[in-house]
């Protein structure tokens, strides 16, 4: 269990963060899978890669709570640490304007990611942010690989609509 926890308690908790905007219900959730995960290991029988099948049961955890949530106001997280440092930046004011215009590019994406259903949402998240390969995708999404490609390509095009939209 401790090695399980130190191998993929992170990547899990990324993973978590996109899809559910709240470092709380993320960190919640993470344990929840985590704990899941170590209840029904005896059960399972290594069709797929142990990072597939607690993704699948972080993506089946997160999808209940989403929809037990939808009606608390939205929450944008706090990017992620970035590497902007003085070493590129002019000064202080150079510095937070980078940031602001970061934050609110994320904060767009954001936006534009809640505003996609929860399998395009999913399959945006592992395929550009998780870069999970599409044998994994399949696992975790259940959905074919001829269905998975047709759905990444038509979540990409509404990302896009949405982004564009929002210009």
């Amino acid at each position: 269990m401790e090695e399980m926890v130190r191998r993929y308690q992170k990547p899990i908790y990324r993973f978590l963060m996109r899809f559910l905007d709240s470092a709380e219900d993320a960190e919640q959730t993470t344990l929840n899978v985590l704990v899941r995960a170590w209840e029904y290991a005896p059960r399972f029988q290594y069709r797929s890669k142990v990072s597939t099948w607690l993704y699948r049961i972080a993506f089946n955890m997160a999808r209940d709570l989403f929809e037990r949530r939808k009606s608390r106001p939205p929450q944008i997280p706090l990017l992620e640490q970035t590497n902007l440092g003085s070493a590129g930046v002019k000064n202080a004011e150079d510095e937070a304007l980078n940031r602001m215009e970061m934050d609110d590019k994320y904060h767009h994406l954001q936006c534009a990611l809640k505003q996609l259903s929860d399998a395009d949402r999913l399959l945006i998240i592992l395929y550009y942010f998780e870069e999970s390969s599409y044998e994994e995708m399949e696992v975790i999404s259940g959905f074919s690989y001829k269905v998975l490609k047709t759905r990444l390509s038509r979540a990409r095009q509404r990302l896009r609509a949405i982004l564009e939209q929002e210009s």
